[in-house]
């Protein structure tokens, strides 16, 4: 067999593969995560934010099927959606607040009016 005829096919099968393969971040959120982090945004003052920040140190958010969990103590928090809308990943909670949140193979990192918050896969 001649290999300027089997090129093309082995070309478009390891294109088809990479493509398969790549995870965007709808794909790398899909796992649980803890929060490793909280940082104000100003918008409380320091002694209701520490507060705050213990109770949210102990969160753990799973994301599966389009959807997300939040609890703490084994007891669900909130709930709520996630999508890829325009190239970025935005979850919603219940009440409809969007936070915008950049998704790695390290780390998830939620922005709200509020704090930003950083999470590791558990």
């Amino acid at each position: 067999m001649n290999v300027k005829k089997i090129l093309p096919f082995l070309f478009l099968a390891l294109m088809v593969t990479f493509v398969s393969c790549k995870k965007g971040p709808d794909k790398m959120i899909v796992k649980t995560w803890k929060v490793t982090n909280v940082v104000s945004k100003g918008t409380y003052n320091d002694s209701t934010f520490q507060a705050l920040k213990s109770d949210l140190m102990k969160v753990e958010m799973t994301f599966k099927d389009n959807k997300y969990t939040m609890s703490s103590g084994g007891n669900v928090i909130e709930s709520g959606t996630y999508a890829l809308e325009n190239g970025k990943l935005v979850v919603k909670t219940e009440n409809g607040m969007n936070m915008d949140a950049l998704v790695t193979k390290e780390g998830l990192t939620l922005d709200t009016p509020d704090f930003m918050t950083t999470l590791i896969p558990k």
